[in-house]
């Protein structure tokens, strides 16, 4: 069944409310929505389960806006959070059945999320990008082509800060481009008028419980679509097909193998091609792509139709490809030394996005692996470290999780598998087993939160070691 926040309120609603937004996490959204709501006139609680001193970042992200709202921090804030509020607002991450979200509902008390809100009082053009890998890169893609048009763009939703706080700065002629994740989807009643799915794979099992409600959540991006809008899909992917079935809207897709009708593919002689009916428009080789890997192709064409979809004449969008170099983190080429290439892939929490990252390099590999596990099946990944990789290094929770998969995988023992305790033991063991004409990889298929505050970090402190011994 299908959970929605998306009361029918107004900004005008907040003001002298008691509004309680339950989870204050890094503090991204929840510093950007209580900003939001106090220079609405709402009296705001902040509540997290958490002790203050795991909430250190999401404090001081808060700011100057500390001061203004009430915090109820700790494992016994349930009942002085919902007290007597007027409005609940929820996180993304903090599950919709969750107890302190249904006892809210059982209460009558409304209950919204921050991206419901901006979708009902946006004015401008959203256009929302979702996809188990690959969202950020396309976001960023998307973001750079409309920007050579005449239109404002403002990118918000999964990166940036909270988009909650630009919509009174929004005029009707506006784009608004969203990476958006299962965990803003699922509770959503909206759908963008142009949405992307880049693919849907596995990911958040910890969080959705099945494979079904992980797509599920994805399907709001387009569930809600009407005839004049768009679906920019993945048609080399059957899940992403198949989430548009039953949608109103006109499907452009995109693929690395197929033609179709409206939308761009990747023709035999290596073009990126706009295609609509009988017009065919070459907008650059792939091989003039500075981003390696056939998914940062897909991720180009997906970008090339939303441009086209807003008018941006094909040189521009042609020139946006080729010029762009990637979004840090996802690889990014740190270094190479001696002939071993280092790559920073810490964006790869999922064991898809570490096998696509192993195919987009034709040299042997030496793999950095390992962190909190999401409910993934790590079996996949060990077939193809079996057959890319000669290394691999294990860190953190999942370590004998991945360990096992290789060992099924690997049964004569290709791979040398080695296990460290920190990322800095890590590195040194990959450079002690890389090679000549090796890429070092971190790519580790999972979360980061055993041993470091995001991927982000995580991808920092992998470049700031590599550098110490390769600059």
């Amino acid at each position: 069944m299908t959970v929605t926040f998306d009361p029918e309120v107004t900004a005008d609603e907040f003001r002298g409310r008691r509004v309680t937004i339950i989870g204050l996490g890094k503090g991204r959204t929840t510093a950007g929505l209580a900003r939001f709501l106090v220079g609405k006139g709402a009296i705001v609680t902040i509540a997290d389960p958490k002790p203050r001193e795991e909430l250190v970042d999401g404090i001081a992200r808060l700011g100057d806006v500390a001061e203004k709202v009430k915090l109820i921090l700790g494992p016994s804030t349930d009942e002085t959070a919902l007290a007597e509020p007027d409005f609940v607002f929820v996180i993304p991450g903090i599950r919709p059945r969750s107890p302190t979200i249904l006892r809210a509902l059982n209460r009558g008390v409304p209950v919204l999320t921050e991206m419901a809100l901006f979708f009902r009082l946006c004015p401008a053009t959203i256009v929302g990008i979702t996809g188990t890998k690959g969202k950020t890169t396309t976001t960023t893609l998307v973001e750079r082509v409309l920007g050579t048009g005449s239109r404002k763009v403002v990118v918000g939703g999964n990166i940036g800060t909270a988009i909650i706080q630009e919509v009174d700065n929004l005029r009707r002629e506006d784009i608004v481009v969203l990476e958006l994740s299962s965990f803003q989807l699922e509770t959503l009643g909206h759908s963008p008028q142009v949405a992307v799915v880049t693919n849907v794979l596995e990911d958040h099992i910890d969080h959705h419980g099945t494979r079904d409600a992980y797509i599920a959540a994805k399907k709001n991006i387009v569930a809600w679509q009407g005839p004049r809008d768009i679906a920019v899909l993945n048609l080399d992917d059957p899940a992403t097909v198949a989430l548009h079935t039953g949608a109103a809207s006109e499907v452009r897709g995109f693929s690395l193998s197929l033609r179709p009708k409206h939308g761009a593919h990747l023709d035999q002689n290596g073009d990126l091609v706009l295609v609509s009916g009988d017009r065919r428009t070459v907008l650059c080789k792939a091989s003039e792509l500075r981003v390696p890997g056939r998914h940062n192709v897909a991720n180009a064409l997906a970008a090339a139709i939303v441009g086209d979809a807003f008018d941006i004449p094909a040189d521009d969008i042609g020139r946006v490809l080729r010029e762009f170099e990637g979004v840090p983190r996802r690889l990014e080429t740190v270094a190479e030394k001696d002939g071993v290439l280092w790559v920073n892939d810490s964006a790869a929490t999922t064991p898809a996005a570490t096998m696509s990252a192993l195919a987009a390099y034709e040299r042997p590999a030496v793999a950095i692996l390992g962190g909190v596990s999401k409910g993934a099946d790590f079996g996949e990944l060990a077939r193809v470290l079996a057959r890319r990789a000669h290394g691999v290094v294990l860190i953190g929770r999942a370590a004998d999780e991945i360990a096992s998969a290789i060992a099924v995988a690997d049964p004569s023992g290709a791979v040398e598998v080695r296990r460290a305790a920190t990322l800095d033991a890590a590195v040194a063991d990959a450079r002690q087993m890389a090679r000549p004409g090796d890429v070092v990889l971190l790519s580790p298929a999972n979360a980061s939160f055993d041993m470091f505050s995001s991927a982000d970090e995580r991808g920092e402190k992998f470049a700031a070691i590599v550098r110490s011994f390769t600059s």
